[in-house]
């Protein structure tokens, strides 16, 4: 049976918005609990890796890094990450034009 993650979102970028969580969750959920856990960043649709956790240099000022992967890669584990992006590629902007006839888009909603 696999191995199930809860929905837990983190900040894992430094110079661009990235957020992350273990797992493969649904982009929807996803955006509704960055939302709700106070990340308003200009994100674009999440999507689902594979990824390794891997350790910095002790003089890198990192405990970690984490690297996307081939599935099956010793170590790997599922994630989903939404990055950094603006117009046309925001996730709402994908979900209203997705469905039109919500005056949200359905962002967020799912």
């Amino acid at each position: 049976m696999p191995k199930t993650y809860p929905l837990e979102i983190e900040s894992a970028g430094e110079d661009t918005y990235i957020l992350m969580s273990r797992g493969h969750h649904d982009p929807h959920e996803f955006m509704r609990q960055a939302r709700a856990d106070g990340y308003e960043w200009p994100l674009g649709m999440p999507k689902h890796y594979w990824t390794k956790r891997i350790p910095a240099s002790k003089d890198s000022g990192y405990s970690c890094y984490y690297v996307m992967v081939e599935k099956g890669t010793r170590g790997a584990f599922p994630t989903t990450y939404a990055h950094e992006a603006y117009g046309e590629e925001r996730y709402e902007a994908l979900c209203a034009q997705a469905h039109p006839d919500h005056k949200d888009g359905g962002a967020v909603y799912g």
